[in-house]
């Protein structure tokens, strides 16, 4: 005869006998209470890959496709800013450089003031200065070169050109903020409904396979992922990327063969990046930080669903002494889920460590070949390399690489996404076999009450060797009571 607590654990699936018989009857009852485990425990929601990254903006309408437009168009041009600023940076250096040069004339300024000198350098010829001041050619240019720059101009052009871009970067970085939220807002309000239709929509078959207890972090935790994922820091994305590209063609324009020199690290760069976004080692054949991601989230879904069902039956729980194994049982999904996010995040440190790694061994090389090249120019009337094209060069390869290094956690943000659009989209795409919310079928103008089952088989879904029905056969007439 059945005791107390198998009973309570036959109607209670979620309910655990504090000590099951096996357990005691050999030593490798904890394998078979484990293999047992696993064997009820029902699956979460079934494993769905990562839709792919437009495939999250599936509910977004025409006002929101507007707003994503909008603001991603603003991200991508506030990203231009930075160029320009550097460009006006590298300006402004190197007409501190030029002044530098024309304050050393004050040696050769005996009967005359430096600007008379800069005219006569300006205006000589470059055999008679040589002969005059005993000076080398191209040191002749270098002074001509630095007299023609007007270090006044040059300063309030940078003064006046960054306070606009720095009002332009203010206007742009504020809609492209309010736009991107916007937009992600509306769809995840939109987002929130369908899951709950499609939850409820469900047959019961469905029900009896699935765990329901975790709706309520799918709602939150989730659909705050989501939404983390199609707003705003879309549009940081984009801002970071093109600032990347920009800034790369900034830099080859004013000095390619600097550009290319530190540009040798980029391939290592790109692998780090891949690193932290793809497989090298695959899981489940999918992207690294996705598919670590979407077990993280069903690992906590799965927590929170032991933890809801042992609250909303606190009272079957305590009377029947199964506080420490529920506590138990909630601690396995725990360890789950840390030991995943631990991994994700070894991942995430592996790539953005060698990424920076690499943006330090790129700055080291523009200082050692970049004076190289401004010493091979000195002499040309035009110099291909000065001061200004070195600082320009520079820091567009440094912005660029550190661009790349702040974007790449986005790319962490937006497979998390993938990973929690993969689950729901699955529940609000799912067809059940009994829709209670189609209104389609057949619809009996007339229901006489006689109801008959004739030889029914039935098992629950969840345990399929279990019958339930063998074969039952039953008349009830119209007004006929029965119990």
């Amino acid at each position: 005869m059945p005791t107390k607590k198998e009973i309570q654990a036959q109607d209670n699936p979620g309910f655990q006998l504090d000590e099951p018989p096996d357990v005691k009857e050999n030593g490798g009852g904890k394998k078979k209470k484990k293999d047992a485990q696993k064997k009820e425990e029902k699956p979460l929601i079934p494993e769905a890959a990562p839709v792919s990254f437009f495939r999250l903006y599936r509910f977004a309408d025409a006002k929101d496709k507007v707003y994503l437009f909008l603001g991603f168009l603003a991200s991508l041009t506030s990203g231009l800013c930075f160029p320009a600023m550097v460009i006006l940076f590298g300006r402004m250096t190197n007409s501190l450089v030029s002044n530098g040069i024309i304050s050393m004339l004050e040696t050769l300024a005996s009967n005359s003031t430096v600007e008379e000198l800069c005219v006569e350098f300006l205006a000589s010829n470059e055999t008679y200065l040589e002969s005059f001041y005993n000076m080398s050619g191209p040191d002749i240019t270098l002074i001509q070169n630095a007299c023609d720059v007007d270090m006044t101009a040059e300063i309030e052009m940078f003064g006046i050109g960054n306070a606009i871009l720095g009002a332009i970067q203010l206007l742009l970085g504020y809609l492209s903020v309010f736009m991107l939220n916007a937009a992600a807002e509306n769809q995840v309000f939109r987002i929130r409904s369908l899951f709950l239709k499609g939850v409820l929509r469900q047959d019961i078959g469905w029900y009896d396979t699935h765990q329901t207890g975790d709706f309520a972090s799918r709602v939150t935790e989730d659909l705050n992922k989501l939404q983390e994922g199609i707003g705003e820091k879309v549009g940081m994305f984009a801002f970071f990327m093109t600032v990347f590209v920009a800034s790369l063609i900034n830099a080859l324009v004013h000095g390619w063969e600097l550009t290319l020199v530190i540009m040798s690290v980029m391939p290592v760069l790109m692998i780090a990046m891949g690193i932290m976004a793809k497989a090298s080692l695959k899981i489940h054949r999918r992207f690294v930080q996705s598919s670590i991601s979407e077990l993280e989230l069903n690992a906590y879904g799965n927590a929170g669903a032991v933890a809801e069902e042992v609250i909303s039956s606190i009272r079957t729980v305590v009377a029947f002494g199964g506080q420490e194994k529920e506590v138990e049982r909630y601690n396995v999904n725990l360890v789950k889920a840390r030991k995943l996010g631990i991994k994700r995040s070894l991942w995430t440190g592996i790539g953005g460590g060698l990424a920076w790694f690499m943006i330090f061994v790129s700055y080291a090389m523009a200082f050692w070949y970049g004076p190289k090249l401004i010493i091979d120019s000195r002499g040309q009337e035009n110099p291909e390399y000065d001061a200004s094209v070195l600082i320009i060069v520079f820091f567009s390869v440094l912005m660029g690489a550190m661009n790349v290094g702040q974007a790449t956690p986005y790319i962490e943000s937006f497979g998390v996404a993938r990973a929690a659009a993969a689950t729901l989209f699955t529940i609000i795409d799912r067809q059940p076999p009994i829709d209670s919310s189609s209104e389609a079928g057949k619809k009996p103008k007339l229901i006489t009450g006689r109801v008959q089952f004739k030889d029914v088989k039935f098992h629950y879904p969840s345990r399929p060797d279990v019958p339930i029905l063998q074969g039952l056969s039953l008349d009830i007439e119209p007004g006929q009571t029965v119990a």
